[in-house]
């Protein structure tokens, strides 16, 4: 025991020891650590190795072939971290800066850029391992590789720099933030303007731009300042192009020293062919006009690198056989003269003293561009093609060919355009030829003259024959730019399209000697010498001759040309005329048996060189008309004898007829002429004492039997003296002719023969009794015929003749006149007229009607009528007498009968016949009625006969305002008259909607301020003026409108007041009412007050402006529960005329229908009038109209990504538009009390929710409260202010790598509505890329940057917390990487959580990111999102970062997966959703309550913060069926302010009230319902709720619903069972224990 304390107390010494040690030890260490921690901190922030190469990074051919980057650690690889701690002081402190400051600093920046801008830039080409590559790039995107060979195919070269670790620091410092590349040699660049670099979001980082030769790259000052860029690396490009002159001269190459081994460039030794530029300038004068020849210019020139072997292919391309080349050019090559010889090809040099050379090849083609010398001339097609070729043109020298072509003298050249083109071409010997360029000119000659022809006198010989002398001119304009070669002149009587009638062509002649040519110079006429040129003859043909002799025969035509050894050559400015005279004899007369004859005569010029009208020159043509002569002239005096006339025929013989001669009478010397008597006079044979018709038969003609001659004929013969140029009367004779009706002779038959006289007939004929004579035209007719005879020639003439013709006015007179009455309709079931009847009326007037005088009724055989038809009955009756007033006065027929009762019936006074010309089909159907009278009627005493006919048209009008026009034509045939004579004919008018007609004016829009029609149909006529803005303003009516307007009174039938009953179509409100137009006779209508209406139809009145220009007062009345509007107007007057007792009213309604406002469905409204009678108790008659109106624009979307410019695009942000409600009408709401629009966001889009912006079209700003995103589906859904037109604007980004293209879609639409109802704005094939010119970027971490958005309210949400880890993908599985950990942190009050970026530390990594604390009231969000900033290694993805990208694209939630290519867009957007109080909508179809069918329709409902659901709702929802949904639907109440207290639920009924629960039936969509709350959530509420929860509102039809199985009503009977039958049990068991003690106590 001893011991064992003993021990026990040693260990306790010790113990005591080791704790004294630890004491120590640890004051030691709290010490030491104290004292470290209180130095300051020297934090490492750079993350690279420090390393310098050594001669063991090089290989044996001085490549660096070390991986590691050349680093040694300063002071900047520290000062990040105390940058970082300096930075966070700053933002604790307060950001008070005063005006002083502020100063002093802006005068430092100035000081500091001053001083900046002397330094000079880094020189990035002398550096060492700051350049990475250098790539040349040639115009087909070929590029170099280090250590080959590129061959371009043009001049143009781009070249790209890779550079890499510039210290931004010491390049701000030191440089001036500036660094240069020296360009080499063999790069030349035009364009030195700077150029702005722009970074991977497209801000402006710094310029690039061009001078002496170097590339110089200045960042700005923001870049260079923002912290995050310690070493910067990027690209930058230069396009120009190659400077020929640098090229090795043997070869045509060239090379450029690269950190990866040099870069060869092989242009090919005939390099200055290829790529020497070579202009070609072509150009041609013509001074001379005179002149065959063009002189043309070639004029090449050389560009500032020269070109060798140069050859200019010369050819005619279009006319080239109009041309040929001139000046002895042969197939052989000659030296080119440098100085004009005639017109021989020379060459102007400017630099070289070396000629070019020219010669003639065949023409070129496109496998022979430089055609080959061909040692055949003749083998040549002409004029071939001109080749130019020049060893050699130095650089920019010019060279001219002039060279000369001359014009065809046979063929053509009028406006023949003539096309010269001239090509230049390079190629080396036995090489390739290079196409340099072209130039053409086009030369058309052309023609302009004068040439008329005209008649210069025209006499007479002694022989009577005309001699008429001509004058043919020909002008040739100065303005004309070349000769006419070979040039006639020719003139014809029988030309093929103007000849001369054949029958006189044997007494038409030229004379041929007075052919005279002369020349016009200066105002003088020179006849030219006859040998200078030919006349030529010929009859019909082309073969014409000079020598021509009279047994030739008479030639119809000739030409003047020149001789064959000098052809005749008109220049432009030459004047020429040829005169010559023609021969006419007066037998053309007698030739053509007539008293006019024309002469026609055609004048041609040609030249072999010139064509313009078909084959000619041209042609013109002259008309001489003679009408000297007279055969017979007719005249009668203008009056009749007014008393009895003696005629003496003393001292002349006196002639009558005896059998078929005439023998004298001496028996009588003169006679009397009645008062009365017409007076006629002929002459016949006036023609000069040149013709002789004593053997022709003389002949005089009454028409009609109401005439007579009377007495005798004077025949007076009469010679002409010439000398005197008068006729002289001879001494005349007599023929009797007395009461006959015609009369005819010879003259030698009463002693004329053998002379040459003419002759005058005087005579009188007069009338027979009149008494039963009405009006007869008699004609009078004299006429030759028979032989007339000239010298020994003989002419028989046939009938040559005259008339004059009188109208006989007889003491009979009857008029026939036909008027269209009246339509009456058809009566009901009528089984004849059943088209109605068209009622007519013949008035027949006069002094009688002679029997067997036939009246006829047709219908008209006219175009673009419409048929009625006769039947046997169609004759309503025939009248004689004088009626009360005029027929057509009377309103019907029978009105007509009843008035005049004393008229006589004269039915019986007519035979009838019908028939069938037109050929109707039908049984007893006719086209003709004829009624002959049997007696004579006399009409006395102002009686008329009144034959009233009915029929009935075959067609009526259907279509509103269709016109059908029937026509009847009355025709008499009387007893003179050899056939039917039309004397009158009337129509009658049947119009559609003849009453009232309802007709569509237009569909508009209006936005407050501007109408705009949409579709005009009768508003045609500036359609914008037929609508009354100030009475839409009056009603506030925006939106789409449709404007009918009725009509009353089209066909002129109503008399009085009537009532108008406007039914307005459902889905429209009607918003004015106007009398709009007033026709002629119906200015006195307007629209009356109505007494007695109900109280429902309230009144309105409005005042406008009618089309007819007036101020007009509208009252009408306007019933808002039926829909219906009612107008009284009067006073109509009755006028039976189309359109001209009418008034038009104009009814205009808005649309509200929602399927055409929010649903984008095309609809028809039906527009319904009814015309009533003035109490409004009989309807007269209906119309209606229906319009549709068209999709309505009132949801758009628009982007501002330029399609044209896609391949410039370097933006990866679209911003759209989307413009709603644009004409700011009250729009149907479509989510519970709400306007919600609906923007489907396509899956390669994400939506920057910070960037929704909404206003008014003035800019005024639209404040939304009510706006949610569904990251799941990408829609977003805006609620909007009704009643105002709403401008959204937002930006999205696309999902998409540079350059990759991508089709997008974005839809926008109205909730609950069909997405027809907006409009899908695509973008095909988008695509973007990183800036031009190049870009830097600076080596740092990624920052992330987390925001965490409410997707009900997108409203930043804070204090929420997120883990973030480092990941790794590992096959198909990304795993946490284990040694990395993870980072935490909160959302700030906007929202955002940026990650440390000491955790995001490179690049091609995943991290995933995960809430872990979720706000109260929001649906926790467990899925984690996973980002991927993607950075490429040497232009390419590593297979590592490619399976990444490869396992992010596929997954179905792209939301969750992100991958970025810029550090900048290292961010992620994560939606919760809030809780709220979810609502499912049920139905009950039947009472066995086992059908839930939904029922389609909008439902409505409404949360509220008490029991009773009184007060305004806190929010009102909506849930929508279609007709095709089967599924429950469900809406959601957002989080209330409370989120731990109950709310109620409430449907909200059709009157707009929230519907209890103990209600009864409610009118819900206008059906009954029984209304059912439950809450899902909590059995024991009903349609109470806390946040979270969910109340189910089931709608019951309206069905008697018996007890559910269990349910209350049943639990009662089933109590009251069970207690019976225990009842029963214990009364059993009662008796059977009083039945064993009775038993017990018997035994």
């Amino acid at each position: 025991m001893q011991e064992y304390l003993r021990r026990l107390l040693k260990d306790k010494a010790r113990l005591r020891k080791w704790k004294r040690i630890m004491t120590a030890l640890s004051c030691i260490v709290v010490v030491c650590t104290v004292y470290a921690l209180s130095l300051p901190a020297q934090t490492l922030a750079c993350d690279k190795e420090e390393h310098t190469h050594t001669a063991e990074c090089y290989d044996e051919n001085n490549e660096l072939i070390c991986e590691k980057e050349e680093h040694t650690h300063t002071d900047d690889c520290n000062k990040q971290e105390e940058v970082n701690e300096q930075e966070e002081v700053v933002k604790d402190e307060p950001e008070t800066i005063n005006n002083e400051q502020v100063s002093q600093e802006s005068e430092e920046e100035e000081t500091t850029t001053t001083t900046e801008t002397t330094k000079q830039p880094f020189d990035l080409s002398n550096s060492t391992g700051k350049i990475d590559s250098i790539v040349i790039t040639d115009d087909k995107n070929n590029s170099s590789i280090p250590g080959g060979t590129l061959r371009p195919n043009s001049k143009y070269l781009k070249i790209t720099v890779h550079f890499m670790d510039i210290n931004a620091s010491v390049l701000k410092d030191e440089y001036g933030s500036s660094f240069s590349y020296t360009l080499p040699k063999f790069f030349c660049m035009k364009d030195t303007n700077p150029r702005d670099i722009p970074d991977k979001n497209g801000n402006k980082i710094g310029t690039i731009h061009i001078k002496d030769g170097k590339v110089v790259i200045t960042y700005t000052e923001d870049f260079m300042n923002s912290g995050t860029n310690t070493t910067l690396k990027g690209d930058f490009f230069v396009e120009g192009e190659v400077d020929l002159s640098q090229l090795n001269k043997n070869d045509g190459t060239t090379s450029l020293k690269t950190p990866k081994g040099d870069i060869t460039l092989d242009y090919g030794q005939d390099y200055l062919e290829k790529f020497g530029d070579v202009k070609v300038i072509k150009a041609y004068s013509k001074p001379d006009s005179k002149s065959d020849y063009i002189q043309y210019t070639i004029k090449v020139e050389a560009g500032q690198d020269g070109s060798k072997n140069v050859y200019v292919v010369d050819k005619f391309t279009n006319n080239s056989q109009l041309v040929s080349y001139m000046g002895d050019i042969s197939n052989t090559p000659q030296v080119l003269a440098s100085s004009p010889d005639g017109q021989k090809p020379y060459e102007e040099r400017t630099k070289s003293n070396v000629a070019g050379k020219i010669y003639l090849a065949d023409m070129q083609t496109s496998d022979n561009e430089i055609p080959k010398q061909v040692t055949d001339s003749s083998s040549i097609n002409q004029p071939g093609s001109l080749v130019w070729s020049i060893s050699e043109l130095k650089p920019n020298e010019s060279r001219t060919l002039t060279y000369f072509v001359k014009l065809s003298d046979d063929k053509n050249l009028n406006n023949q355009s003539i096309t010269n083109i001239a090509s230049a071409y390079t190629k080396k010997e036995g090489g390739k030829t290079y196409v340099k360029g072209k130039d053409g000119k086009t030369f058309t000659p052309n023609i302009s003259y004068n040439m008329p022809k005209t008649m210069v006198e025209k006499i007479k010989d002694d022989d009577g024959n005309y001699i008429v002398k001509y004058k043919l001119e020909f002008t040739l304009n100065s303005s004309s730019n070349y000769p006419l070669k070979n040039f006639m002149f020719y003139d014809y009587l029988n030309y093929y399209d103007m000849r001369t009638d054949e029958t006189m062509l044997p007494y038409i002649s030229y004379e041929r000697s007075t052919v005279e040519l002369y020349q016009t110079k200066d105002g003088k006429d020179t006849l030219v010498d006859p040998s200078n040129y030919k006349v030529e003859w010929e009859m019909d043909g082309t073969n014409y001759k000079a020598d021509w002799s009279d047994s030739d025969g008479n030639p119809k035509r000739f030409r003047i040309r020149g001789t064959d050894s000098n052809p005749f050559t008109v220049y432009p400015g030459d004047s020429y005329y040829v005169t010559y005279k023609l021969k006419i004899k007066p037998e053309v007369y007698a030739a053509m048996q007539s008293n006019i004859v024309d002469v026609l005569n055609r004048y041609v010029t040609n030249a072999d060189n010139a064509k313009k009208n078909g084959d000619v020159i041209d042609k013109w043509h002259h008309k001489l008309q003679l009408n000297d002569y007279n055969w017979v002239e007719k005249k009668k005096e203008a009056t009749v004898t007014n008393q009895v006339q003696t005629i003496s025929m003393s001292g002349s013989d006196v002639y009558v007829k005896k059998k078929d001669g005439y023998e004298k009478d001496s028996s009588v010397n003169s006679f009397n002429v009645p008062a009365g008597s017409y007076q006629y006079t002929v002459n016949v044979n006036k023609t000069m004492n040149q013709f002789d018709v004593t053997e022709a038969t003389l002949k005089d003609v009454l028409s009609s039997d109401v005439m007579h001659y009377v007495g005798y004929v004077k025949i007076t013969p009469y010679k002409y003296d010439a000398t005197k140029n008068v006729y002289e009367d001879q001494k005349p004779k007599w023929v009797k002719i007395d009461n006959e009706t015609s009369f005819e002779l010879k003259l030698s038959q009463i002693g004329w023969t053998n002379n040459n006289n003419s002759y005058r007939f005087d005579y009188y004929a007069q009338t027979n009794d009149l008494s039963e004579v009405g009006k007869v035209e008699v004609k009078n007719t004299f006429s030759l015929s028979g032989d007339v005879v000239k010298g020994n020639q003989t002419f028989k003439f046939n009938n040559v003749g005259s008339s004059q013709t009188i109208q006989v006015n007889g003491h009979y007179s009857l008029s026939v006149n036909k008027s269209a009455w009246y339509y009456e309709k058809p009566q009901e079931n009528a089984t004849s007229y059943m088209n109605g009847k068209l009622y007519w009326v013949i008035e027949v007037s006069g002094t009688a009607i002679r029997k067997d005088t036939q009246i006829q009724d047709a219908i008209s055989k006219d175009d673009k009528l419409t048929d009625s038809f006769l039947h046997t009955d169609s004759i309503a009756g025939i009248y004689q007498g004088k009626p009360a007033k005029n027929i057509n006065l009377y309103g019907s027929f029978e009105e007509f009968k009843n008035s005049n009762t004393g008229l006589v019936d004269k039915s019986k006074s007519f035979d009838q016949k019908f028939e069938n010309s037109k050929n109707f089909t039908g049984t007893d159907v006719h086209s003709e009625l004829t009624l002959t009278a049997k007696e004579t009627i006399s009409l006395n005493n102002d009686e008329n006969l009144y034959i009233v006919i009915m029929t009935e048209p075959q067609s009526l009008p259907s279509a509103y305002r269709a016109e059908f026009t029937y026509r009847n034509v009355a025709l008499m045939k009387d007893i003179s008259d050899q056939s039917f004579i039309e004397r009158d004919s009337a129509s009658q008018i049947l119009y559609g909607g003849p009453n009232i007609l309802k007709e569509l004016g237009q569909t508009f829009t209006y936005d407050g301020k501007t109408v705009t029609t949409i579709q005009a149909d009768h508003d045609k006529d500036n359609p914008v003026s037929k609508i009354c803005k100030d009475l839409l303003d009056k009603t506030n009516s925006k939106g789409a409108f449709i404007s009918w307007a009725f009509k009353v009174n089209l066909a002129g039938d109503l008399k009085g007041n009537y009532r108008v009953l406007e039914d307005i179509p459902n889905g429209m409100e009607l918003s004015y009412i106007r009398i709009k137009w007033h026709a002629d006779k119906a200015g006195n209508v307007i629209s009356k007050d109505i007494d007695g209406l109900d109280a429902e139809w309230e009144p309105n009145s409005n005042e406008s402006i009618n089309d007819n220009g007036n101020l007009e007062t509208t009252t009408y009345y306007y019933n808002k529960n039926t829909n219906q509007a009612l107008i009284q107007l009067g006073e109509f007057e009755a006028g039976r005329v189309g359109d001209k007792y009418a008034v038009d009213v104009q009814v205009v309604c808005r649309v509200t229908d929602d399927k055409v406002l929010l649903g984008g469905e095309e609809k028809s409204f039906t527009n319904k009038v009814t015309l009533l009678s003035p109490d409004g108790q009989t309807i007269i008659d209906t119309a209606s109209n229906e319009a549709t109106m068209s999709k309505r624009d009132n949801l758009s979307k628009s982007d501002n990504f330029n399609r044209e410019l896609v391949e410039k695009n370097t933006s990866q942000t679209i911003n759209y538009t989307i413009t709603a409600n644009a004409l700011g009408q009250t729009l149907p709401l479509n989510d519970g009390n709400k306007l919600t629009l609906v923007d489907k966001l396509d899956e390669n889009l994400e939506l920057d929710p910070t960037t929704i912006k909404a206003k008014e079209d003035n800019g005024n700003e639209v404040h939304i409260d009510d706006k949610s995103y569904d990251p799941k589906t990408n829609t977003l859904e805006i609620s909007i202010p009704n009643g105002k037109k709403v401008i959204i604007t937002y930006s999205v980004t696309v999902k998409a790598a540079p350059g990759t293209p991508v089709d997008l879609s974005n839809k926008v639409f109205w909730k609950s509505y069909s997405e027809n109802g907006g409009e899908n704005d695509v973008i095909k094939g988008f695509k973007y890329r990183l800036a031009a010119g190049g870009s830097t970027e600076g080596e740092g971490n990624p920052q992330l940057t987390i925001t965490k958005m409410d997707e009900n309210k997108l409203e930043p949400i804070k204090d929420v917390t997120f883990d973030v880890y480092e990941c790794e993908l590992n096959g198909e599985k990304i795993q946490h990487v284990s040694s990395r950990g993870k980072i935490s942190g909160k959302t700030d009050a906007n929202g955002i959580y940026k990650v440390d970026s000491s955790f995001i530390t490179h690049s091609n990594r995943i991290y995933e990111v995960k809430e872990t604390d979720t706000p109260k009231g929001y649906v926790e969000n467990k899925d984690p999102y996973y980002i991927i900033y993607v950075e490429k290694e040497n232009g390419v993805n590593s297979q590592y970062v490619q399976d990444c990208i490869d396992y992010f694209n596929k997954q179905q939630d792209k939301n969750r997966y992100k991958i970025v290519d810029l550090p900048q867009n290292s961010n992620l957007v994560v939606y919760n959703s809030q809780k709220g109080i979810t609502v499912k909508k049920a139905f009950t179809n039947n009472a066995a309550e086992t059908e839930h069918n939904p029922v389609s329709g909008t439902y409505r409902f409404g949360l509220y913060d008490n029991a009773e659901g009184s007060g305004d709702a806190l929010e009102i929802i909506s849930i929508h069926y279609d007709p095709k949904d089967k599924d429950v639907k469900s809406a959601k109440f957002k989080n209330p302010i409370d989120l731990t207290k109950d709310y109620y639920v409430f449907e909200i009924g059709q009157n707009n009230q929230p519907i209890k629960a103990s209600d009864d039936e409610a009118t819900i969509n206008s059906m009954q319902y029984k209304v059912v709350y439950k809450n899902e959530t909590d059995s024991t509420k009903t349609n109470n709720a806390k946040v979270g929860e969910t109340v189910i509102v089931t709608n019951k039809s309206r069905t008697k619903i018996l007890p559910s199985t269990g349910s209350m009503g049943t639990l009662i009977y089933r109590l009251l069972g069970a207690t019976l039958v225990v009842a029963s049990i214990i009364c059993l068991s009662n008796i059977n224990k009083n039945n064993r003690k009775e038993k017990r106590r018997k035994r």
